[in-house]
């Protein structure tokens, strides 16, 4: 697929650098740590999951706690009745001031 690279043969190459951080340098030291050390990353990551959904519920818990109080605080509802409107006939709509013509202001209507 790729044609080798130019230089030196692997004999000839320097080793790796040594790791620049400090679990870098420990897993480097003892291989033997490195389950232990993915164990704690686990259950980490896991208590940082746990925490974010605890979070969460509780923001929802909240938010609709308070959609509730502000709910009551409302003004109570008052029963309105709209009176009982007539269907009329447009031609027997009566004009308000009484001239017979309708009026172009909607006030009159």
């Amino acid at each position: 697929m790729f044609p080798p690279r130019p230089g030196p043969p692997p004999a000839a190459r320097p080793a790796a650098e040594p790791a620049k951080t400090r679990l870098g340098r420990l897993l480097a030291e003892r291989p033997e740590a490195r389950s232990r050390i993915a164990r704690a990353v686990g259950g980490l990551l896991a208590v940082a999951l746990a925490t974010v959904a605890a979070i969460g519920v509780l923001l929802i818990w909240h938010l609709r706690r308070r959609a509730g109080l502000i709910r009551e605080k409302l003004a109570t509802r008052c029963d309105v009745s709209l009176a009982d409107w007539e269907l009329l006939d447009p031609d027997a709509r009566t004009d308000d001031d009484g001239d017979g013509a309708e009026s172009s202001t909607p006030d009159s209507r």
